[in-house]
């Protein structure tokens, strides 16, 4: 079943018209991913200003979209490595 599809049938079951069914469920993602987008875990974080966020989102039916504090530390380390190698991977370039 496509969103077209789903639409359409969550329009005619609410008796909600379409387009506002549409943007509804548009305006839903939208919020979250801002949310997510929002937060600063591209900074170096201490652990206390990271369990001060809320990177957790709970999608009803679907389920919770979640960053652990460990998740966070593993991906920070494993970003550092790749802007590290990238860093002399372009100053090799400019030798030759």
């Amino acid at each position: 079943m496509t969103l077209n599809e789903i639409i359409a049938k969550v329009s005619k079951e609410s008796g909600i018209p379409q387009k506002i069914v549409d943007r509804t469920y548009r305006a839903y993602w939208r919020a979250i991913r801002e949310h997510i987008t929002s937060l600063p875990l591209k900074k170096d974080l201490t652990d206390e200003e990271f369990m001060k966020l809320q990177p957790n989102i709970n999608i009803p039916s679907i389920g919770k979209l979640s960053v652990t504090l460990d998740r966070y530390h593993r991906i920070k380390k494993s970003y550092n490595k790749f802007i590290e190698l990238k860093k002399k991977d372009n100053a090799a370039h400019k030798k030759s």
